[in-house]
């Protein structure tokens, strides 16, 4: 019980020390769904997410997403979503969809629990840095915990491959023309530190903090964030930023 403690009171130590760091800019994501058991094997959750950012901190966004999610094993489960993004400052704005496909493989290592999730996006319309996104989450959290609330911390590190952007000109140091190509590659990554409780039953809270940062690989014909040597306009610009996510979730009980 004693170590336990220690974990947490750690966990929290830096969970809060990383906010501080970030807060300048950092932008406040709130969310809240539902999840049903249809089987053993078969569930079903609807999520609502809001997102707010700048400074002062306003509406951006709001994502509404749904998922199915099936048991194949104790270890394997495999997911589809679709998720519908919307402009709340402009209802007239296109909305962005989102297709996916995931498959999550659980393992243990030592006294820690580990999800390895491996998801491909289709985003409808495509976006300038990518049209498809394959993303790779490795997750980790203590096991056999005895805290109160059923407390439970967790890191995340995730990992994006862009895929088929609008193509982009690459030009060399004279600012001729090479390649017109899309930026395929590796090129994101995510941090996240979280926390999780049950306040009541069949009902989690869920407190994340949450650092992007993006970055390029690989040939530099495929690269983000591009100087143009004619002007100096940069193009493709790196996305990088910080969120604290705020969810909760309930479980309804069907029988």
């Amino acid at each position: 019980m004693k170590n336990n403690k220690t974990i947490l009171i750690a966990f929290i130590t830096f969970f809060f020390h990383s906010i501080a760091l970030a807060q300048d800019g950092m932008s406040i994501w709130y969310g809240h769904g539902a999840e049903a058991r249809l089987t053993k094997e078969w569930r079903v959750s609807a999520r609502q997410l809001f997102m707010f950012s700048g400074n002062p901190r306003k509406l951006s966004r709001i994502q509404n997403s749904l998922n199915v999610s099936y048991r194949y094993n104790k270890r394997v489960r495999l997911g589809f979503g679709y998720q519908l993004s919307v402009d709340p400052r402009d209802l007239g704005k296109q909305a962005r969809s989102r297709l996916t496909g995931r498959v999550s493989y659980y393992t243990k290592w030592k006294g820690f629990r580990v999800m390895n999730t491996f998801r491909a996006e289709w985003h409808l319309p495509e976006r300038s840095k990518f049209e498809y996104r394959l993303r790779y989450a490795m997750r980790i959290h203590p096991r056999n915990l005895d805290l109160p609330l059923r407390a439970r911390p967790f890191m995340t590190n995730e990992f994006h491959y862009y895929l088929s952007g609008d193509p982009l000109w690459y030009r060399d140091a004279e600012g001729e023309r090479v390649v017109e190509q899309s930026p395929n590659g590796l090129h994101a990554h995510r941090f996240t530190l979280g926390l999780r409780i049950t306040p009541l039953k069949r009902t989690n809270l869920t407190m994340r903090f949450m650092r992007q940062t993006e970055f390029n690989l690989g040939s530099k014909y495929r690269r983000i964030n591009v100087e143009d040597p004619r002007n100096g306009r940069i193009r493709r610009r790196f996305n990088n930023f910080s969120v604290f996510i705020v969810t909760v979730s309930h479980r309804l009980k069907l029988k």
